[in-house]
């Protein structure tokens, strides 16, 4: 049974990852909400049909009422840099916890006494985004306590009581301009690149998501998004650097080990030191024609993103 999904909530649609997907979902014609921190700063960002709740992912309450006419969830949660792994609360972590929790009490279902029959779900999905670099853990002896999260993340997802879709992206073309990659006028490569990466378009991503949420079926959903073309990080600032039309890039290189030295001190390198080590090293696996059959085919290459700028 195909049900159909018209109104999406959204959590963490205000940062990189999530515009993209918030104006695609809306784009597309879903009636969507997303839960913010504060209105004013994210009214400018989003489009103007989507409805905007002011709450924090700490609070269920706030939770709540984001979901108040929602028929499916899309989480966008990450661990930032400047967190800690002991920190009280951590988005990927206890915010997800918090959504499942207030969807599973919304979803509660008991005998209806005037028809005798269940009543049905209130939330009939929740979508979330992942990482394909993510499994490079325990690879080569590389552990990393944000990807045990991302691992915890994905079975607590896969453990809920309802229909999820959970999203692998590789790597997207923001992070050379938005994601700290581009300073200046200058892009800072670390370490040496030994795979390359399926670049993906947030725009892309978000059209394949919000097809995804139409082939709602009740069953689990689990797909790994590539872009058009594979390319090395050093093969990407390279062809980023000859379309990119405002002004001339230089790449500067910055040794791991210096990296990881600086790291040992500063828990924000530390971060930096981690995910470059995993995306220079980790082997993607090949795109499945199945899921771009599926969701479409992503049409925006590294050089048109970088003209577009």
């Amino acid at each position: 049974m195909n049900e159909s999904i018209t109104h999406i909530t959204v959590f963490g649609g205000t940062g990189m990852l999530g515009r993209p997907v918030v104006r695609e979902l809306a784009a597309a014609g879903y009636q969507v909400t997303v839960m913010v921190r504060n209105a004013g700063r994210a009214k400018s960002k989003l489009p103007d049909e989507v409805r905007l709740v002011e709450g924090d992912l700490s609070r269920r309450k706030d939770i709540r009422t984001a979901l108040e006419n929602a028929e499916a969830v899309y989480l966008n949660l990450s661990t930032r840099p400047d967190v800690k792994k002991y920190d009280s609360f951590v988005a990927e972590r206890d915010g997800l916890e918090n959504v499942l929790a207030v969807v599973d009490e919304l979803n509660q279902t008991g005998e209806n006494a005037e028809h005798g029959k269940k009543e049905e779900r209130r939330i009939k999905r929740v979508a979330a985004i992942s990482s394909l670099v993510h499994r490079y853990q325990g690879t080569a002896g590389f552990r990393w306590w944000v990807f045990e999260i991302k691992q915890w993340a994905d079975k607590k997802l896969r453990e809920a009581d309802l229909p999820v879709t959970v999203f692998y992206p590789s790597s997207f073309m923001e992070t050379m301009d938005q994601g700290g990659i581009m300073q200046g006028q200058r892009l800072m490569l670390v370490g040496k690149s030994r795979q390359p990466m399926h670049f993906i378009a947030g725009s892309d991503y978000g059209r394949m998501v919000a097809e995804a949420f139409r082939h709602h079926d009740g069953s689990d959903q689990f797909y790994d998004i590539h872009g058009p073309e594979a390319l090395t990080f050093d093969d990407a600032a390279l062809e980023f650097i000859k379309n990119y039309r405002r002004g001339p890039l230089k790449i500067t290189r910055i040794p791991m080990w210096l990296i990881k030295l600086v790291g040992t001190v500063n828990g924000e390198v530390n971060y930096l030191a981690h995910i470059m080590d995993a995306l220079n090293n980790y082997a993607e696996p090949e795109p499945d024609p199945s899921v771009r059959e599926k969701l479409g085919h992503p049409k925006v290459t590294l050089a048109e993103y970088a003209r577009r700028l």
